[in-house]
């Protein structure tokens, strides 16, 4: 059986060029994302993760659940997991640094603020099959 999917997930994904972390994350994808915890939890307790200190006074992990290589994940309001992560380089020490970095520039929107980034919507099911 696997991992239930939150209802809803909000993610914008980037070159990793455009983020100033091409160094360490290479020239692949950026992804950043946010969603309610409950699939986003039941997917993290289901995969290896590590604990990687704090974003902006939060706790944060790394995983590999939400594809790529990597993501840093951390709850920035009760019941709302926000992650940023990456396909490309290896996950190493460099790549976690640079995700902490990239983290600590990030800032949850509002609906309104979300919806003026015209974004696309693909829609998605549980098959517990």
């Amino acid at each position: 059986m696997g991992t239930s999917r939150p209802t809803y997930i909000h993610e914008a994904r980037y070159s990793s060029a455009e983020t100033g972390e091409v160094d360490e994350l290479s020239g692949g994808l950026t992804f950043t994302g946010v969603a309610r915890c409950g699939g986003l939890e039941d997917q993290l307790y289901a995969a290896r993760v590590q604990t990687a200190g704090t974003v902006n006074g939060k706790p944060a992990i790394i995983t590999s659940a939400f594809g790529g290589n990597g993501a840093l994940a951390w709850e920035p309001v009760p019941g709302v997991v926000a992650y940023i992560g990456y396909s490309g380089a290896q996950l190493d020490k460099g790549a976690i640094a640079a995700l902490r970095r990239l983290a600590a520039r990030t800032r949850l929107l509002s609906p309104e603020q979300w919806q003026a980034t015209s974004p696309t919507t693909s829609d998605q099911i549980n098959d517990f099959g």
